[in-house]
């Protein structure tokens, strides 16, 4: 490699870079502000933080969940119904939570709940979907599912208290 390629291809890693750097740097500061609310001063958050960091599952759960291939047969028609209902709930109450955050409507203690219930949400549809991969599930599998699914459902209807 001569050293004018060598040159060449520091400088096109460099620019690569320089440009990453300005579209992360661009993008949170465009994003994210800083706001004075009742509980003190906070920066707001965007829903793909929020996502990232308390409901990091939930698109591909919901895919599982709208597709029905992995559920049927494995739960029951009523409670697959229950479970899209919740999922959409849930993702609902997700946006409420987020916006009122940023308006000061929620605060931070309380925003930590919230953030606790989604982890939640979480972990369980990340067991049911195991659950669902199984091409069988024996009678004590489904009925973990079902209680899996009924805790989920238990929960999503108590987010927002």
């Amino acid at each position: 490699m001569t050293k004018n390629t060598k040159t060449v291809v520091l400088a096109g890693i460099a620019a690569g870079v320089l440009i990453v750097l300005v579209i992360v740097a661009r993008d949170w500061l465009l994003t994210s502000k800083t706001i004075r609310c009742s509980d003190g001063q906070r920066r707001t958050i965007d829903t793909r933080d929020f996502n990232t960091k308390y409901w990091a599952y939930s698109v591909e759960f919901e895919a599982s969940v709208a597709d029905k291939a992995k559920f049927s047969g494995k739960l029951d028609p009523v409670q697959l119904q229950q479970l899209s209902e919740a999922m959409q709930s849930a993702n609902e109450f997700r946006k409420y939570v987020v916006h009122g955050y940023n308006a000061c409507a929620i605060g931070g203690t309380r925003y930590d709940q919230y953030g606790a219930r989604f982890q939640t949400l979480d972990s369980l549809s990340r067991e049911m979907d195991t659950m669902a991969k199984r091409t069988t599930l024996s009678g004590e599998e489904r009925l973990q599912l079902a209680d899996l699914t009924k805790q989920y459902l238990e929960v999503v209807r108590k987010l927002g208290e």
